[in-house]
């Protein structure tokens, strides 16, 4: 097989082999669940994975980002990048092949790829490279939980929901941006060359465009969230009626049952007798729904006093 300094094709394949094999095995053990959820139970087993992987090759197998970037590969990093690089050619097929994500992402997929395999093939970057996937991939399992929890309808308005959106936020904030950050600087302060430098502005830029998404998500959200709260504290509208006449309002081209049967001809405007209008006290206490008076001609009706 294909054996470039520490790229080993072989070895890529035997690991895109295994996460393929982990997504059918879940699959077949859980037939009940879309092919999504398997896929993404894959991507938390990967992110977990070489996150500690990752953890360990930096703070305590070495060497050093901060101060020691550009050197050879180790025989760990070389593990942990084939590891990844297994994973992302299984999700960047899985994502072709049904169509689920958008440019942003296919272009994450396709980068990662490159880069995955240029550290591999040239023997080096494997310390720079290593602390960026595991700061990276440390925040997938919180993304990954929001969506089971969207996906089994304990997300939307739990205090679950709102407890994973912050965590993954702040997480992502400080990991990819405040550390991601320094270390770019840091990097650039050492002795590397142009293209660690590119491709660590690459994954750093893309890091932005995220957070930048993820800021504009958070802002819609709970900007909604929050004119519903007025919106439910008022408990009216602003001419005063009743709450519950929104909903009737909101209706008003619908269907028209409440008007009593025979009080319309065909092209004539619709007419609604005294006896419905609901009184005074009706409309204050709600205790009758009020029906919509667009091209509504109201009249007395006979033997009524």
């Amino acid at each position: 097989m294909v054996q470039i300094n520490t790229f080993d094709l072989y070895q890529i394949l035997i690991y895109a082999f295994a996460w393929t094999t982990l997504y059918f095995v879940l699959c077949l053990c859980n037939s009940r669940r879309s092919y999504e959820w398997h896929c993404r139970m894959v991507t938390v087993v990967h992110a977990t994975l070489i996150s500690s992987l990752a953890i360990y090759s930096t703070f305590f197998n070495g060497p050093w980002p901060f101060t020691d970037s550009g050197g050879p590969n180790t025989s760990l990093q070389v593990r942990t990048v084939s590891l990844c690089l297994g994973y992302f050619i299984f999700d960047f097929c899985w994502c072709m092949y049904f169509k689920t994500e958008g440019p942003v992402m296919v272009a994450h997929h396709f980068l990662s790829i490159v880069g995955l395999t240029w550290c591999l093939v040239a023997g080096f970057y494997g310390t720079e490279l290593v602390c960026t996937i595991g700061g990276a991939e440390i925040t997938n399992p919180l993304l990954q939980l929001r969506w089971f929890l969207r996906e089994t309808g304990h997300y939307r308005g739990t205090i679950w929901g709102h407890l994973v959106d912050w965590a993954f936020m702040l997480s992502f904030g400080f990991i990819r941006i405040v550390l991601g950050s320094i270390l770019l600087y840091s990097y650039y302060q050492q002795n590397t060359d142009f293209w660690g430098r590119l491709g660590g502005t690459t994954i750093y830029s893309i890091g932005w465009i995220f957070f930048i998404n993820i800021l504009n998500y958070a802002f819609r959200k709970y900007l909604r969230i929050y004119k519903d709260w007025v919106e439910a504290k008022k408990g009216k509208l602003g001419n005063g009626a009743p709450k519950d006449l929104q909903a009737n309002l909101e209706n008003r081209n619908g269907d028209h049952s409440s008007i009593s049967n025979g009080n319309t001809k065909d092209g004539e405007v619709p007419v609604i007798p005294e006896r419905e209008i609901p009184s005074q006290r009706e409309i204050k206490n709600g205790v009758t729904p009020l029906t919509p008076r667009e091209s509504l001609v109201v009249r007395d009706c006979p033997g009524e006093t």
